[in-house]
């Protein structure tokens, strides 16, 4: 059993936020286990290369966190937190070795343990590589130029890198209906997204549409924009979204006649396009609210976990009496298209020696806003795996003080259907939005826990207060 070192009192914390469809999952028999199709089933009876390791990313305000000896760290309102952080060479897959409990967040690869807000800035940092290495591909650095243009509801994002190449892209705006003159907050979701957004622009939020096959298509690593201008075709298509929509962050951060709050952006999607929400939070901390919408293995549930939930089915898989234990595992989810880095591949046989899980991808979204969402009536969303996950990655959560930042709930409705919400889960995102976008003061405190989270076996570690 793990020994908690959260002190009582919460920790003066500053949080400075500053600065994003039509091929849905549908229900189909084909998402058996064993398939590579992944396509969902609803449950019975519930109801319904090496990554660059110098200075990235863009510059904007660094909120300042009171760290021993006084120095400034920014860990919301840059895209990379720790970007002068040195990161020391990552072991290769024949040096991994086994650890099948979920990786200790607050411990550096060196060893060194993380006791300061100053040094989860570049363990950020260190995971953020770790991700890239074994997991995504490289994101790469931001480009040489980045600009926008704005006309009739249309963001048009230019890229150079300064020496000929160049290359753009567009995203849709819609604006709060009769909302003011803004500037406006936003909601940037994955192919629109799978919230309800005339909701959303009824709060004064505008939505901005990013086209996920623009960018990179699911099952295509040579094409798309992202390929194109990086030449990245091991990066897997969730690292290329999060690089896209960095880049409009770029833009947006520069074209006022877009008139949108740079600092007050959101990330949302459903099922594969959760996976990517949660990829963009934490591979760009001007995210100010992250929220993955029923994502399942390789999204907000933890691979580790992944692997053994199958087990806790009744009767398993095959013919199961409770569908909702049933989950893709890392090999399946790899195989199904291209989400992940080419390097993924060698741990499809070997989860437990992946030096990261997604805790810690969760983890790296601290102290900005995160609410996940679930959804208990259907195969393959990870109920149990996200538990884990999420509840592991609120530690680090606490351990910045921010434990009312992160949030999770979920029920039973039809897959990526935002029309079939309940209230807790509408109530949730309205909170959240709110806190995060709409710079009120609200709770966030919701957190349902259908399945226990099991610590004892999962932590082999202590949560520290971070000084």
């Amino acid at each position: 059993m793990r020994l908690r070192l959260i002190s009582a009192t919460t920790l003066a914390f500053p949080l400075l936020l500053a600065a994003c469809s039509d091929d849905k999952d549908t229900p189909s028999s084909a998402g058996q286990p064993g398939s590579s199709t992944g396509e969902l089933q609803p449950a019975e009876g519930d109801g319904s290369g090496e990554p660059g390791v110098g200075p990235s990313g863009s510059e904007g305000q660094n909120p300042e966190l009171p760290l021993e000896g006084g120095e400034p760290a920014a860990l919301t309102g840059v895209e990379v937190p720790g970007a002068d952080c040195a990161v020391g060479a990552l072991p290769e897959f024949a040096e991994l070795t086994s650890n099948p409990a979920l990786p200790d967040p607050f411990t550096m690869q060196d060893g060194t343990q993380v006791t300061t807000q100053a040094q989860w800035a570049c363990r950020h940092r260190e995971l953020r590589a770790m991700f890239e290495k074994y997991e995504t591909g490289p994101k790469t650095d931001r480009p040489a130029e980045v600009s926008g243009s704005f006309a009739d509801g249309t963001l048009t994002v230019n890229l150079s890198d300064g020496a000929g190449k160049t290359g753009s892209f567009t995203v849709a705006i819609a604006y709060p209906p009769g909302g003011g003159e803004g500037p406006f907050p936003a909601m940037i979701g994955l192919n629109g997204g799978s919230l309800n957004n005339t909701r959303l622009q009824e709060l004064g939020v505008a939505i901005i549409d990013f086209p996920v096959n623009d960018v990179r298509p699911e099952g295509n690593r040579a094409a798309g924009v992202f390929t194109e201008f990086t030449g990245q075709m091991d990066s897997g298509s969730l690292i290329a979204w999060a690089w896209g929509v960095s880049r409009v962050i770029d833009a947006l951060e520069s074209t006022p006649d877009a008139n949108i709050k740079a600092d007050r952006l959101g990330i949302t999607g459903c099922s594969r396009l959760g996976k990517g929400a949660l990829m963009v939070g934490a591979m760009d901390s001007r995210i100010a609210l992250t929220i993955p919408q029923e994502s399942g293995s390789g999204g907000t549930a933890a691979w580790r976990a992944a692997e053994v939930e199958n087990q806790l089915a009744p009767q398993g898989c095959e013919t199961p009496t409770d569908p909702t234990r049933c989950v893709q595992k890392l090999s399946s989810t790899y195989t199904e298209t291209n989400w992940f880095g080419t390097s993924i591949a060698q741990f499809a046989s070997a989860v437990d020696t992946l030096p990261v899980d997604h805790h810690q991808l969760i983890a790296m979204g601290a102290p900005r806003g995160m609410l996940a969402l679930g959804n208990i009536g259907w195969r393959w969303l990870g109920r149990y795996g996200s538990v884990q996950g999420m509840a592991a990655a609120r530690e680090v959560y606490e351990a910045l003080g921010s434990e009312q930042n992160i949030g999770f709930v979920e029920s039973g409705h039809f897959h990526c259907n935002n029309m079939d919400f309940a209230g807790r889960e509408q109530q949730a995102i309205d909170a959240y939005v709110a806190k995060f976008l709409l710079d009120q003061d609200v709770s966030t405190e919701f957190w349902d826990e259908g399945v226990p989270f099991e610590a004892e076996r999962w932590v082999n570690w202590q949560t520290p207060v971070l000084q």
